[in-house]
């Protein structure tokens, strides 16, 4: 049986003094002016209460959690923003292993200010914001009243801006109002406008000027160095410092609610290179002249950057005219992080330096970005009851983890098992690699659904299983019970 157990799990805020005292911005205290009566009657127009359960699973271990948001309604017909921390799945052991952490919205309901309640459809999450988007169902033809943002003419330090975060189920009424200041104009890595006085739990909330003005959500700034090799994210926060919290702007807004992130779809930009750092060392021993760049090391085969005509030991140095900025290992991930926020589709060019037996050469190269390879938690997955356990096809950072050779070797990846199910209790176990059931050859879940089908019908004494684990292979005799 899994292990299963409910959590709950309040998404509320805590009122913070204001940090303009703490920072002696004791002039502009008076300029907290804000119509808290007006904006209240405002904000019932689009906000509503997202209660979810979600199902947590990794690997045998399988939990059950609510979990409450305080949602923005951004679309007539009932798209709805709110904040998907928990359910974002990406980092490096999932995007690399079988061993994935995946969060399942299974039950989602949402309650207007006013009372109506509806349904709700998750669609996704941005991997770069963590802002999430669910659809209501509307049961009737009805037109919802979506927020409208405001582009701001400009960010100015010591602005005040306000917000109203969730509080517990068991008061009433559910929201209040909190106030900030913006204290820094961050340009690097990204824009960013930085506030003090919010905290991580009121992260999504609408923040709003003080002539009501909505221009952006609260959102947390992550720091590239810092995030998976997949580009993941957003949740980071600047090592000893305290979460760097800030606007996620009205323009960046605007393109997701446009095109809202699909679970299970892919839209990040992939070159298809291995690379390291240029250090200051090696670009002053090789007198290149340049603060940084990114070395070439490997070029994966028909890539973006391949058909570029990008070659090992190249140096790229600017992108789009930019100069990358990265000279040390620990700061690849803003290069990579800037490709995959590209997109797929996207004509990118590269400035390059070649080191020749001749001297230096300087190119300008052109690539077409692709969307990236999928990772463990987008792969298709199969699963099947009688034997207890789920399958998933490789990707290609399965591939590159265990150095594989994705042209001669094939199969499906055990991506789950059920806690004292029969596929469990006879060795199977997460992470194997099933390249053959029985007889027959296992290249994609599609191989696995038919062979299984017709197991059922036969119902024989047990399946045996060749897989492939830690680099050898084996035989895995599961007994089977066709009750």
């Amino acid at each position: 049986m899994s292990n299963r157990r409910v959590d709950r799990v309040y998404h509320l805020g805590v009122i913070v003094v204001a940090a303009a005292a703490l920072l002696g911005f004791s002039g502009r205290t008076q300029a907290q002016n804000f119509d808290f009566d007006r904006l209240q009657r405002t904000i019932q127009e689009y906000s509503v209460i997202i209660d979810m359960k979600l199902q947590v699973s990794y690997g045998i271990q399988v939990n059950d959690h609510e979990e409450r948001y305080v949602g923005t309604v951004v679309t007539e017909d009932g798209l709805v923003m709110f904040n998907g921390a928990a359910l974002a799945s990406d980092n490096l052991m999932s995007s690399y292993t079988g061993f994935a952490i995946k969060t399942t919205p299974v039950d989602i309901q949402v309650t207007t200010l006013d009372g109506r309640k509806y349904r709700g459809e998750y669609i996704g999450v941005d991997r770069f914001t963590r802002i999430a988007f669910l659809r209501i169902i509307l049961e009737r033809p009805e037109k919802l009243v979506p927020i409208t943002f405001s582009q701001a003419r400009s960010y100015k330090v010591g602005s005040w801006v306000a917000l109203y975060m969730l509080l517990p189920e068991f008061i009433s009424p559910p929201l209040a109002a909190d106030v900030g200041m913006i204290s820094s104009i961050i340009e690097s890595p990204e824009y960013f406008p930085l506030t003090v006085g919010f905290n991580g739990l009121q992260i999504t909330s609408v923040l709003f000027t003080e002539a009501l003005e909505p221009v952006g959500v609260l959102g947390m700034m992550s720091d590239p160095t810092m995030s998976p090799a997949d580009a993941g994210g957003m949740m980071d926060s600047y090592g000893q410092y305290a979460p760097l919290l800030g606007i996620i702007t009205a323009d960046r807004l605007a393109r997701l609610i446009a095109d809202p992130p699909q679970k299970g779809s892919v839209d990040r930009g992939w070159l298809g290179i291995n690379l390291q750092a240029l250090t200051t060392d090696m670009a002053e021993f090789w007198q290149l002249g340049i603060p940084g760049g990114i070395i070439v090391n490997d070029v994966i085969r028909n890539s973006p950057a391949d058909r570029s005509g990008l070659a090992i030991g190249d140096i790229i140095y600017e992108v789009n005219g930019q100069q990358v900025d990265v000279d040390k290992d620990e700061k690849t991930p803003v290069f990579r992080r800037l490709i995959a926020e590209m997109g797929p589709d996207v004509p990118v060019e590269f400035s390059v330096i070649r080191l020749t037996e001749s001297g230096v050469d300087t190119l300008t190269l052109l690539a077409t970005l692709q969307t990236a390879p999928l990772a463990a938690t987008d792969a298709p997955e199969y699963e099947n009851r009688a034997l207890e356990f789920k399958v998933r096809d490789l990707v290609f950072g399965d591939f590159v983890f265990y150095n594989l050779d994705s042209e001669t070797f094939h199969g499906v990846v055990v991506s789950e098992l059920k806690q004292g199910g029969l596929a469990d209790l006879e060795g199977l176990e997460i992470g194997d690699i099933i390249q053959r059931i029985d007889d027959e050859p296992v290249y994609s879940i599609e191989d696995v659904r038919p062979i299984m089908d017709e197991f059922e019908q036969q119902q024989p004494p047990e399946v045996i299983f060749f897989v492939w684990r830690d680099k050898k292979t084996l035989f895995v005799n599961v007994k089977t019970d066709w009750r």
